[in-house]
């Protein structure tokens, strides 16, 4: 027993020795393999970092197996205690005793913790050494691993063209959706921008081009040259038996040069976008993106949608919407959101583009706030561009809005769309400069976008800078002859100035196009019936509103028919003077069309109780302002204008001036700071407080805005001049009162024969101030 329990204990002990060498092994391979998943996410190391630190721990595995079995022999040997010698190790002497000790001996020699240490610590230091040299490389633009941006091939925030991919697949549209996938996963590139699809449209009007043709490579790369951008991306789809080739190329616009090209390979139909992320993801690599804010991103599938067939259907929807067809836009958008619920994108698409029709409400709020609780769904710059728009178009927090497209703005300083949206919240809050700034920002990144130039022009009307904004309107003309805003921004510019002459000559230049779109054609129409009822022309403008209402109602568009028809009843409201005969016309109306075939939402319960109230129909006004003002909390609006001005109206008609100021002061919010005042000099008349009357009025006419035409001169302008006129005369101030009247008769000089009484009074007033001694003559 004795004998036995002697000889096992070196072989215990070596058992044990190589166990604790094993399991310090692997916990320390395990503290590489974090520090270096570590390095990778931190730093931006390649993928194959990683699995060729795994290599170097597996060659590295069966030295230190080796090391260990080594070092504990010959420690179980020097361990074994002098009371063993004797007998044990005499034992052990002999022939096979003598070759074993002369084999292990080099062993020992060669196999000890120093030398394998030192040979992982070289081993690695030659791979960081490769890591490092490649990283330079890339870093430096040098050689195949050099990204194109440190070559100087390409510069940073570089624009680029994405070409439609070349499908030659049987599904027409996967080439479609394709390309719109690898747009989306692209747009979240912090080293290149992809040019909106919109500018392209309008790039190919310039170039007198149809913007609904497919951009294929060659026009994609025609458009880049007329637009001086310098590369374009091409890409393809082909199937591979049950599979599909994706690849994708960027090219020189100039030459056609290939720059850098990939492709990848899916299995099948469902792994498309997986495969158009990775294809995206490297290309966006050897571009020169960081490594770890490409890793940042989230897999396309996820940001998208899973759903080949809901990407179809939202990819064509896009294109249509691009065209502007937002009405067959909208039933895809809706079959995208069907196939898959949490499609977040195409919910805030189909939000997006109601709200640019103008209609259904309520299914805007819904899609916007659908988006909005799947937002971790969407890449960065789609779920910070959801945020503010539900923020402000839902939540009525326009704190957060800002804050979310300031973020987006923080990830993609270029973002030229953030910035809009941005300047459009400082334009909301009248901070018309700052603004300004933002939409000259856009317009410096992206000169072709009609939209940048538009808002501008109003924040330089809104700050008195008529000069720069007419040089912005020819600009825009100059590019896009037959754009909406060309055709219809310079009356607006002109009578902003008071000057409806030069309104009416460009109205009339813009009328001879033939080749406008239908959305510019109802444009034109429009402010051709503004331009009539500014000068009194009830009865041609009437008849132009009437025919875009009667378009309105055949599209089942009931919430801008309502709108057309109560401005009509206004006409007999506010310049007739026939409040029966408006009512009269409201009652129709409401008889053809009940309220109840709108949503609660898209009611005009404001406008109907501010009508009310001004028809004498009192009872009736205060139904109306409980309606609106039960909708204004469902929706938590505090600050509705149009319910605060019937409140207010209802409150002065009540004797209740105060209260009715308060209203009108609480109404006067938002970008308009000429809107609210005509309805506060009313009050300040009705309460007998004319001086404030005089001074409303003045500041009225001062203050400059774009769109004063369509806002509230149609129906305050001429009042506001008659009552000043009165007022001044009243004073005995005989010149401004004859300055009044004076304007008063210019623009009401071809009024319908109806008004002409008024007109008449007034060049009878100026007769009679005329011969009045002092009086300054004309």
């Amino acid at each position: 027993m004795t004998g036995q329990t002697t000889t096992s204990q070196p072989e215990t002990s070596r058992r044990g020795y190589l166990t604790r060498v094993l399991v310090v092994f692997l916990g320390a391979s395990y503290a590489v393999l974090e520090i270096t998943d570590i390095f990778i996410d931190q730093i931006g190391l390649p993928d194959w970092v990683f699995p060729g630190v795994i290599v170097l721990l597996l060659m590295g595995l069966p030295i230190v197996v080796a090391t260990a079995l080594v070092q504990s022999r010959f420690r179980g040997a020097g361990s074994a205690g002098p009371g063993a010698r004797s007998e044990t190790a005499a034992a052990a002497m002999g022939s096979e005793g003598e070759s074993a000790a002369a084999v292990a001996a080099p062993a020992k020699q060669w196999l000890t913790w120093r030398k394998a240490i030192v040979g992982f610590v070289a081993a690695f230091a030659i791979w960081g050494l490769v890591v490092a040299v490649y990283m330079t490389m890339r870093a430096f633009g040098v050689g195949p691993v050099g990204s194109l941006v440190a070559a100087g091939v390409i510069e940073e925030r570089e624009r680029i063209i994405l070409a439609d991919f070349e499908n030659h697949t049987s599904d027409p549209l996967l080439g479609q959706a394709a390309t719109e996938a690898f747009r989306i996963d692209f747009s979240q590139s912090s080293i290149v921008t992809v040019v909106e699809p919109a500018s392209l449209d309008l790039a190919l009007q310039r170039m007198q081009l149809d913007p609904d043709q497919p951009l294929d490579d060659d026009l994609a790369r025609e458009v880049a040259i007329r637009e001086g951008i310098k590369a374009v991306l091409e890409g393809e789809i082909t199937p591979v038996g049950a599979s599909y080739q994706l690849s994708a190329q960027l090219v020189s616009a100039r030459d056609g040069q290939m720059l850098v090209a990939h492709r990848e390979t899916a299995r099948d139909s469902t792994q498309i976008i997986g495969a158009i992320d990775r294809l995206s993801k490297k290309l966006r690599e050897r571009m020169g993106e960081s490594l770890r804010t490409i890793r940042a991103n989230e897999p396309l599938d996820q940001v998208t949608t899973p759903s080949l067939e809901a990407l179809r259907e939202y990819s064509q929807a896009v294109r249509l919407s691009e065209e502007g067809e937002h009405e067959r836009a909208i039933p895809l958008l809706e079959a995208a959101v069907e196939h898959d619920t949490a499609f977040a994108m195409a919910w805030r698409k189909l939000g997006i583009t109601l709200g640019n029709l103008d209609r259904d409400r309520a299914r805007q709020v819904e899609a916007l706030t659908q988006a909005y609780n799947h937002r971790d769904r969407l890449t960065d710059r789609e779920r910070f561009m959801t945020e503010g728009s539900y923020y402000n178009g839902v939540n009525r927090d326009s704190e957060r809005a800002a804050a979310a497209y300031q973020a987006l703005l923080d990830l993609y300083p270029n973002d030229t769309w953030a910035m809009n949206n941005l300047a459009l919240i400082y334009f909301d809050d009248r901070e018309y400069r700052r603004a300004n700034r933002l939409f000259s920002r856009a317009i410096e990144l992206d000169s072709a976008s009609s939209l940048y130039y538009q808002n501008a022009i109003q924040t330089e009307v809104a700050v008195g800078d008529f000069g720069a904004a007419e040089q912005k309107y020819q600009r825009i003309t100059e590019m896009y002859p037959n754009h909406p805003v060309s055709l219809t921004d310079g009356a607006a510019l002109a009578s902003a100035r008071f000057d409806y002459d030069l309104a009416e000559e460009r109205l009339r230049e813009a009328s001879k196009r033939t080749d406008v779109n239908r959305l510019a054609q109802l444009a034109l129409g429009f402010t051709q019936a503004q331009l009539a009822e500014i000068r009194g022309q009830l009865g041609e403008a009437e008849r132009i509103l009437e025919e875009g209402a009667l378009a309105f109602e055949q599209a089942g568009d009931f919430g801008n028919y309502y709108g057309i028809m109560v401005r009509i009843a206004f006409y007999d409201l506010m310049l007739r003077g026939q409040p029966d005969r408006a009512v009269q016309r409201i009652e129709e109306v409401l008889a053809r069309h009940p309220l109840e075939e709108l949503d609660s939402l898209d009611r005009p319960y404001g406008t109907l109780a501010v009508f009310y109230v001004l028809a004498g129909r009192i009872e009736k006004s205060r139904e109306m302002l409980a309606l609106a003002q039960a909708v204004d909390a469902q929706q938590a609006y505090d600050e509705n204008p149009e319910t605060q001005f019937a409140a207010a109206l209802l409150a002065a008609n009540a004797g209740l001036d105060d209260e009715a100021i308060r209203q009108v002061r609480l109404a006067d919010v938002g970008s308009c700071s000429m809107c609210a005042l005509p309805v506060l000099g009313q009050i300040y008349d009705a309460a007998g407080q004319t001086d404030s009357v005089v001074a409303v009025y003045e500041r009225y006419l001062e203050t400059p805005w774009l769109y004063r035409l369509a806002a509230t001169d149609w129906w305050a302008l001429a009042g506001i001049y008659e009552r000043l006129a009165g007022l001044y005369e009243l004073r005995g101030d005989t010149d401004e009162a004859i300055s009044y009247y004076n304007k008063f008769v210019e623009l009401w000089e071809d009024a319908d024969a109806e008004l002409q009484p008024r007109v008449d009074a007034a060049r009878r007033s100026i007769e009679r101030l005329s011969a009045e001694p002092g009086a300054a003559s004309n």
